[in-house]
């Protein structure tokens, strides 16, 4: 995005949403890595106030606390969400947003399908100001918010007509995209979010010995919820069996496993996280729930662990269910990484034998994830793309309703 002509093509744009751009969790990460370089100037945020800890783009943020957002963290959070489903032709608070956004000016709205109460104050905004809205969904909008069981189908209906409305709809996986052209009759734009910039692939030859022989080490960095304290506690009995070490990297202290197997190596800034991987472990692991309500987020999510293990040049193990996106990623790339459909010493543990045993498959596989990394999840073609993306939308003519 440098250089004169190019900032003269990026329109204004303003994000609402809940998963604003900021260096913490991940969604709100990969929005602050691909709107890096983003002219300040041309960038605004309105949402939730940012985490204290985290690093914020270099543009304007303005906190923006929803009472329906509040109320949908307390009891009766299925009854707020519906009744919010219900009222579609009026939007509380709506009056404060209108003034910071109209001050900007913006060319395009966009917003990520996650908290329902941000992405349809976003849809209003949207239709107030007669700007087009992109909007982007990393998971399936009725997971993790769903109304009361008298409001499903005013909640479902509610959806539809935000999707209808935006002029372009971007989904992370190609799973994703089905699912909302099969759900919700949008069809959708797939794009990878990608890893930050500072990562370096570690040389392939260096996976030909084990980082603490005679035992297998793998590695997981990440959170623990989302099924996957449950998906390494399914692990155990065959790290046991194959004495296979599993180092956790985590912020996530209290969701942690006590298991002579794991090692807890603690928290690491994200500078520091990946050399660190790559100097302890022999391979990387993404695990799977195989079973609870999680399961349907993982049939259409896309982790983007799976970015970031490819670029450190690291062997892949992945263990899940078969329509896990994640699983069939790795079922596609053979040459990046081994993929398991059960955790236990029919699927998992040949696997394990094999990355003890054979050198040379693991620097193939290390090298094969790298090659993939400079393909797929290239950081600066991904913002790329992105940009082109909202290039597009601010050229569009498909403009919300108006409702306000």
């Amino acid at each position: 995005m440098k250089g004169p002509a190019a900032i003269n093509k990026v329109p204004k744009t303003l994000f609402f949403t809940a998963e604003i751009p900021q260096s913490m969790n991940a969604g709100s990460m990969q929005l602050f890595r691909v709107l890096q370089g983003y002219p300040r100037e041309k960038l605004m945020v309105l949402g939730p106030p940012p985490e204290k800890e985290a690093e914020l783009l270099p543009c304007r943020y303005e906190a923006v606390n929803l009472l329906t957002s509040r109320l949908a963290y307390t009891r009766f959070h299925r009854w707020a969400i519906g009744l919010n489903a219900l009222s579609t032709r009026f939007e509380p608070q709506i009056q404060r947003s209108l003034s910071l956004a109209t001050e900007f000016k913006p060319e395009i709205i966009v917003t990520v399908m996650d908290k329902f109460s941000y992405y349809k104050h976003a849809w209003a905004l949207a239709g107030a100001l007669n700007v087009p809205l992109l909007t982007i969904t990393m998971d399936d909008p009725q997971t993790f918010e769903t109304a009361h069981t008298l409001f499903e189908g005013v909640m479902e209906r509610a959806i539809r007509e935000i999707y209808r409305d935006a002029a372009l709809s971007v989904g992370v996986s190609t799973e994703m995209c089905e699912y909302l052209k099969e759900r919700f009759g949008k069809p959708s734009t797939v794009l990878y979010f990608g890893p930050p910039d500072s990562i370096q692939s570690r040389r392939p030859e260096e996976s030909l010995s084990l980082k603490s022989p005679p035992h297998l080490t793998l590695g997981y960095a990440g959170q623990l919820g989302l099924g996957y304290r449950e998906s390494i506690s399914a692990l155990l009995n065959t790290l046991d069996k194959t004495a296979t070490r599993l180092n956790v990297y985590t912020k996530d202290q209290h969701n942690l496993l006590n298991h002579p197997r794991i090692v807890n190596r603690g928290f690491f800034a994200p500078k520091e996280l990946w050399p660190t991987v790559q100097a302890e472990c022999d391979a990387v692991i993404i695990p799977y729930a195989f079973s609870g309500t999680i399961t349907r987020v993982y049939r259409t999510h896309f982790p983007t662990k799976l970015s970031e293990y490819c670029w450190i040049g690291v062997p892949i193990l992945i263990v899940g269910p078969e329509d896990a996106t994640g699983v069939r990623w790795g079922q596609r790339h053979p040459e990046a990484a081994l993929t398991a459909t059960s955790p236990d010493s029919q699927g998992l543990a040949p696997l394990l034998e094999k990355l003890l045993s054979d050198g040379s498959l693991r620097a193939s596989l290390a090298s094969g994830g790298a090659a993939l990394a400079r393909t797929e999840f290239d950081p600066i073609k991904i913002r790329r793309r992105f940009l082109g993306l909202l290039q597009q939308v601010a050229a569009c003519s498909h403009l919300p309703t108006a409702r306000m």
